[in-house]
């Protein structure tokens, strides 16, 4: 992947980010742990993957070669997802944890927690206003601005909903409750899932009266737009 800041430019970046934000003397005392530097190294990981399959110039190009600008938010805002992400499954590191949730709420005006297991391949497509939260989310996710998804869990302590595979959220769309999404869903503009089942291959849609109508997709899933590689 190419890096618009070398990996370590790019780490002394986001810790004086940190000490910008929070200037409490500790950044650089706690960005110096080994289980730092092993959760930055995995997200860059997490982020290559997942930009191979994203299309768009910004992302990668047909080559396979992978870009990640620190200057283009929404891939920064993913970047930060995914370190925290792996920070707090590596130790728990609660102190920087913390600070990343937050440092990404300032930049970008969004909410994921650290305990939110987003999925490997994902797009962010101005996330402002968005609030993820820990559900059970699959792969070739599109999230657009002023998105919600609760929090929920089942009886046996998994995160809920389940959200199926190529699942689209356009602007302003909102899942509350813990029923199942299908695989390639897509959810209009301000249509709200409320505590429903959504089978597979359906389109939500936001109704006159401020219902929805939930409707047989006819072609390829609005996801599919978003990503190289093909969701089945």
């Amino acid at each position: 992947m190419i890096l618009s800041l070398g990996k370590q430019e790019l780490s002394a970046y986001l810790m004086k980010q940190l000490d910008t934000f929070f200037p409490d003397g500790t950044a650089q005392k706690n960005w110096a742990g080994r289980d730092v530097a092993i959760a930055f190294d995995l997200a860059l990981d997490r982020l290559e993957y997942c930009f191979q399959h994203i299309a768009g110039a910004a992302y990668s190009d047909d080559s396979g070669q992978t870009y990640f600008s620190h200057l283009h938010s929404d891939q920064l805002a993913l970047f930060l997802c995914y370190f925290m992400i792996s920070l707090w499954k590596q130790s728990q590191n609660k102190a920087v944890c913390d600070k990343v949730l937050v440092l990404n709420r300032c930049l970008h005006n969004m909410f994921v927690s650290y305990k939110c297991d987003l999925p490997d391949i994902v797009f962010f497509g101005h996330p402002v206003g968005t609030i993820l939260g820990n559900a059970g989310y699959s792969d070739y996710l599109v999230v657009l601005q002023n998105v919600t998804v609760n929090t929920a869990v089942s009886k046996d302590q998994n995160p809920m909903p389940k959200l199926g595979k190529g699942l689209f959220l356009a602007s302003g769309a909102q899942i509350i409750g813990d029923k199942r999404i299908g695989d390639r869903v897509s959810v209009g503009v301000n249509a709200v899932v409320y505590n429903q089942e959504i089978a597979d291959d359906q389109v939500v849609t936001q109704s006159r009266q401020g219902g929805i109508v939930v409707r047989k997709r006819k072609g390829a899933c609005a996801a599919q737009g978003y990503f190289r590689t093909s969701i089945v």
